[in-house]
């Protein structure tokens, strides 16, 4: 039996901490392909190193170092990384460009106050959406992140601002004004095949840096996508897939959610571990897993899966 086990990091603990916890039941009775994925929650980097190669390191930005991945095509991880607006973003793509990546790969953060990219601009030397554009030319440009985040249009942000008291009513007011006469309009519509939309789910990643590097050119996908892309070949060999991961929310990780889409094409049992959270039994369907299975019964952390995992590699290895 092929079993593909499929890991994220768990809190501190990388993937590939959360993968020799996990992997040893499975071993003493199957074959077993261990891999990690990454939603873009600080280590989108190494993960995607352990895939693609490349050379780990970090950029300068004033006094924070931000994650690459340097080769040919470049991987920009801000997810951790990030101050008041987006100078730091706009420090790591001048660096970045100045290398003439093929493709590069800007993992931006969630929830951050939004500035709307004006800061990122300055550091580029950018006054218009336009001049961004030039930058980007011949380099495929591709924003990620680990969930969505609109920007609420110009009139929600402020006044969700004003409501949970981040800003005065008269702060609102001109945040306001300032969305309105801010929001870029797309230069490179060939390229992007659709249309600016400040409401969109990925509107307000970076602080509204994505509406405006969308408006000159990139693209946007999800990070967990982008790594699940990479573990895909190695679907066709297994026998089981045995993705493990932390807490669940709402909303499958995108990585899992991919995985389990293709494997439903070869009818591959998708089986999921996890630890806080709840998956009812009529939802396994809809997400295309066969069975799941949580570890915060036997506490917290790598322990606990570890603990977990020897009953879930006897009730299905065989």
């Amino acid at each position: 039996m092929n079993v593909l086990l499929i890991a994220s990091r768990i809190g501190v603990a990388p993937a590939d901490v959360v993968l020799e916890a996990a992997a040893a039941p499975w071993r003493a009775r199957a074959e077993v392909d261990a891999v990690p994925v990454s939603d873009g929650d600080g280590d989108l980097c190494e993960v995607m190193a352990f895939y693609a190669g490349g050379t780990l390191g970090t950029i300068r930005a004033n006094e924070t170092a931000v994650p690459t991945l340097s080769d040919g095509e470049w991987v920009i991880d801000l997810s951790r990384s990030w101050g008041e607006d987006s100078t730091i973003l706009g420090i790591a793509l001048r660096e970045a460009l100045t290398r003439s990546p093929s493709r590069l790969i800007v993992n931006l953060p969630v929830r951050v106050f939004p500035d709307l990219g004006r800061a990122m601009m300055r550091e580029l030397g950018a006054a218009t959406t336009r001049d961004v554009a030039e930058l980007l030319a011949g380099t495929d440009v591709v924003i990620t992140a680990t969930d969505e985040q609109p920007l609420l249009g110009v009139n929600g942000l402020p006044r969700w601002l004003d409501r949970h008291g981040m800003l005065s009513a008269l702060e609102a007011q001109r945040l306001e004004l300032e969305l309105g006469a801010a929001l870029p309009a797309p230069v490179r519509t060939v390229l992007m095949g659709e249309a600016i939309d400040p409401k969109s789910g990925w509107s307000g990643l970076g602080g509204g840096a994505a509406l405006v590097l969308q408006a000159a050119g990139a693209r946007v996908r999800w990070a967990g996508e982008i790594t699940a892309q990479a573990i895909v070949p190695r679907l066709a060999q297994a026998d089981l897939i045995v993705y493990v991961t932390g807490e669940l929310g709402l909303d499958m990780p995108r990585s899992l959610v991919a995985i389990a889409d293709r494997a439903s094409e070869s009818a591959t049992p998708v089986l999921v571990v996890y630890g806080e959270g709840r998956l009812l039994r009529h939802e396994l369907a809809r997400f295309g897993l066969s069975s799941s299975y949580s570890y915060a019964r036997e506490g917290q952390g790598i322990d606990a899966l570890r603990r977990a995992m020897g009953p879930i590699a006897q009730t299905w290895a065989r």
